[in-house]
């Protein structure tokens, strides 16, 4: 397993960990969810069950998540889609005859999304785990609670607030994320289609308390994305032992599945 950093243009870093195969059978670029990181369990299962399958893995660092260099560079979506690029632009200069596959987890794949939607790009295939497909509606409501309003405070007030959803370590939140954000609705935005014919597959769970699964219900069905729907499974997909390798599983056979051809 190798660490290393890919330089961006404006000079920030974006913190990397590969595992790839010799002579491999494509390669997925794994982009973890909000106030994740490439050392999640679900990227470090990824680098150790892709490669047994041939196929390669780069876990990537967001900016402002990690604990490495990616951490420095403030979250903004468009810093995080010139991260994703950067890194498939290095791969493809090391690995040009090599498929690029996307493996995006919770605003992991809505970045993601976002990417093949809007950014030129080398990969036609993607697999999205617990999506986030309605994520400005975590920052942006209709009504507040008590904590909201404070968070709304602390950004009127210092200009940034702390927010972590109980899931992992808080991440920096400014006007401008906010503002990314409120420009950014996936179900109007994604449309992968416009830089060719893309093959693109879900798995969500049917209690996830987070990413509400009627909205992956109406994300799937709008674009006839595949959607795999884990029974009893949360957020995290791991309720049942068995969930993230039959996730990992689903991912492996839509890369390498010959019927699924472009």
């Amino acid at each position: 397993m190798r660490k290393y950093s890919v330089e961006k243009p404006d000079h920030h870093k974006v913190a990397c960990v590969e595992e790839i195969p010799g002579d491999p059978r494509g390669i997925a670029i794994a982009v973890h969810g909000f106030t994740s990181s490439k050392e999640s369990p679900t990227v470090q299962l990824l680098l150790n069950k892709l490669p047994a399958a041939g196929i390669g893995v780069v876990g990537i660092d967001l900016p402002s998540h990690g604990v490495e260099a990616s951490y420095d560079e403030e979250l903004r979506l468009s810093a995080c889609l010139e991260s994703l690029a950067c890194v498939e632009k290095e791969l493809v200069s090391r690995y040009p005859d090599q498929d690029i596959y996307y493996f995006g987890s919770s605003f992991g794949a809505y970045v993601t999304a976002l990417y093949i939607s809007t950014r030129p790009h080398k990969g036609r295939r993607a697999f999205f785990r617990s999506a986030a497909v309605n994520m400005p509606s975590l920052f942006l409501k209709d009504s507040y609670t008590e904590e909201d309003e404070q968070l709304k405070k602390d950004l009127k007030e210092k200009g940034y607030f702390m927010q972590g959803f109980s899931l992992g370590r808080p991440v920096r939140i400014t006007q401008g994320f906010m503002d990314d954000l409120a420009a950014n609705d996936l179900f109007e935005k994604f449309d992968p289609d416009r830089f060719g014919p893309h093959k693109i597959a879900m798995a969500h769970g049917s209690e996830d308390p987070v990413i509400d699964p009627a909205a992956a219900a109406r994300f799937s069905a709008r674009y006839g994305v595949d959607m795999t729907v884990f029974e009893g499974e949360g957020h995290s997909l791991c309720s049942d032992p068995a969930t993230p390798e039959k996730v990992v599983g689903l991912a492996i056979a839509l890369y390498l599945d010959p019927g699924r051809n472009l």
